[in-house]
């Protein structure tokens, strides 16, 4: 029973567990040395491609010919990056949560609690796919186009005559006047640090969404013991026994979503500030690319908004299931009959359902908190964003 339980945890993090190792971040080789000097390597390489990338928007090496793009590219280097930092910095408490999902698939042998878990994990799986995919497609989107696309330049920067080139990674200030052959070299490395980036990015959010269901499912098969708590109250003498084991579980519950806070809030508040402004700006390059009849330009666009739409989608029905699993405890307690126990046992009751009437809540960098109507408020932010700038362009 224990490998089959095993095979579930497997299930849900499997994917997940082979990108976190790729950059270091894999919560159960925090002590790692290989893991530690990895994800060194990696986070010297990224700071190094995202000091370039404001290198050279402040200094106007180059000819900077999409805003948007050059937008999109600092964003994902930029989460990337964040992503990579933040992990480490918060291994340790997030290693509880995986510790403690691995004990459950191990040690839980009821029907029902493998179908509530696997129902779960069955839904961060189909999402990490799918983003892993619309990832890909943005991707294969826009690199084909920027070598295939590439033309030879000779612009004047000051007094100087060079030779600029169209890079994955904008990177004009250090590969200046360099050969085409010495160009195809440079866009190979450019392809490894851009999937590194791309596995950085990918990889943490869809294990902040993966834990985040697991701690869901949890809180349901909580829900469910006490709606079966009319029964067992029934028996005065046992009563605490039993009840003391689910306080005890739920307070578990609310240190686990406590660190998943701790660890995932500044990550949720870039994301979702920068998807609107992404949003809004693809949205308005879609019309004009339209207007054109730009249609390679509408199919990357289009790409890079579902990607965003994708990740804003992720943050949003965690924080709100989360949150309404949590709520849907004090409901469980609240219908029960009550009235029919005995007094002490109605007070052990209240108790519980005063502690459970502060949900569990995940928060943008503590700024606000993230429920479903958090993703129709970024949206009608970017459809007021697009009218400004058609107005503006117009």
């Amino acid at each position: 029973m224990k490998e089959h339980w095993n095979d579930g945890m497997d299930y849900g993090f499997s994917l997940i567990r082979v990108m976190m190792r790729i950059v270091g971040v894999w919560p159960l080789q925090q002590n790692d040395l290989v893991c530690t000097f990895r994800w060194f390597f990696i986070f010297i390489a990224q700071s190094f491609t995202v000091t370039g990338l404001l290198v050279d928007f402040f200094k106007n090496c180059g000819d900077i010919k999409d805003s948007l793009e050059f937008l999109l590219i600092v964003d994902a280097c930029f989460h990337g990056w964040t992503n990579i930092i933040l992990a480490r910095v918060y291994m340790k408490r997030i290693t509880i949560n995986v510790n403690c999902a691995i004990d459950d698939w191990s040690s839980s042998t009821e029907e029902r609690s493998y179908v509530t878990m696997i129902k779960y994990a069955r839904l961060g799986r189909i999402i990490t796919i799918f983003h892993v995919i619309i990832g890909l497609l943005a991707t294969l989107s826009y690199f084909p186009s920027i070598f295939f696309g590439n033309q030879q330049q000779v612009v004047t920067i000051g007094n100087d005559t060079t030779t600029l080139w169209n890079f994955v990674i904008p990177a004009s200030c250090l590969f200046k006047g360099i050969s085409y052959s010495t160009y195809k070299a440079v866009f190979v490395m450019q392809l490894l640090q851009a999937f590194i980036l791309y596995v950085a990015e990918c990889g943490n959010d869809n294990f902040f969404f993966a834990i985040t269901m697991h701690l869901c499912g949890q809180l349901e098969l909580l829900r469910i013991r006490f709606v079966k708590v009319e029964r067992k109250i029934a028996d005065r003498n046992h009563y605490r026994n039993f009840l003391r084991l689910w306080i005890k579980r739920h307070n578990k519950l609310i240190t686990l979503a406590k660190n998943i806070e701790d660890s995932f809030n500044i990550t949720l508040l870039i994301r979702l500030s920068i998807s609107t402004i992404v949003i809004a700006i693809s949205g308005m390059r879609t019309l004009v690319s339209f207007k054109h009849r730009n249609y390679g330009d509408i199919v990357k666009t289009m790409s890079f908004i579902q990607f965003a739409l994708m990740q804003s989608v992720m943050f949003t029905h965690a924080g709100d299931v989360l949150q309404s699993q949590s709520d849907s405890i004090v409901s469980a307690i609240y219908n029960s009959a009550w009235h029919e126990f005995s007094s002490s046992a109605i007070k052990d009751l209240i108790f519980i359902i005063m502690r459970t009437n502060i949900p569990l809540q995940l928060s943008a960098g503590k700024f606000f908190y993230i429920t479903r109507s958090t993703i129709t408020d970024i949206l009608k932010t970017a459809l007021t964003y697009i009218s400004f700038l058609q107005a503006m362009a117009e």
